[in-house]
């Protein structure tokens, strides 16, 4: 979150950050919440941001910052167990916090786009590759990344909603 209100030379002295530490090994096998996600469109959309060590809060704080949605962590669990349905509007979200061409996404969920969206922000294009990029590290080592990114930071005012984009 700290990192997203960074200016971009920053994000990517972050992303650099990110891939010049060593990968260590890992004490543990990951898995995916062990919740019962149906295997349909949404929860396969819910598992891929669970990889990138998302859970539903997380889902709801960081798609709030950086896509025009805020929806209840409780409602990520909803999309992911088939009890809400697929818009438009998250497909083209969940694309742009994926990294994924929303076209591709909308394809493969079945979502019909009336029209294709404008690119996603530049703050949604560096929360997708930090996401991706940080799922490798270790517990010290994002501590560490996220320590930087709020120093940089410099304040404390908060987190803006709706971060200005294209």
């Amino acid at each position: 979150m700290d990192a997203l209100h960074l200016p971009v030379p920053q994000r990517r002295e972050l992303l650099q950050l990110i891939h010049s530490l060593p990968q260590e090994e890992r004490l543990s096998v990951f898995a995916a919440k062990r919740l019962a996600l149906l295997a349909d469109p949404g929860g396969r959309i819910i598992r891929m941001l669970q990889y990138r060590n998302l859970g539903w809060t997380g889902m709801g704080k960081l798609l709030a910052v950086v896509t025009p949605t805020y929806l209840s962590a409780s409602t990520y669990g909803a999309i992911g167990f088939g009890r809400k349905e697929l818009t438009p509007r998250l497909v083209t979200d969940f694309a742009a916090l994926l990294g994924i061409d929303v076209r591709e996404l909308a394809a493969l969920t079945g979502v019909y786009l009336r029209e294709v969206p404008l690119p996603p922000a530049a703050e949604a294009v560096d929360a997708a590759a930090l996401l991706w990029e940080a799922r490798r590290l270790s517990a010290a080592q994002a501590r560490h990344v996220a320590e930087l990114a709020r120093s940089l930071r410099g304040d404390s005012r908060g987190y803006f909603i709706n971060l200005p984009g294209p």
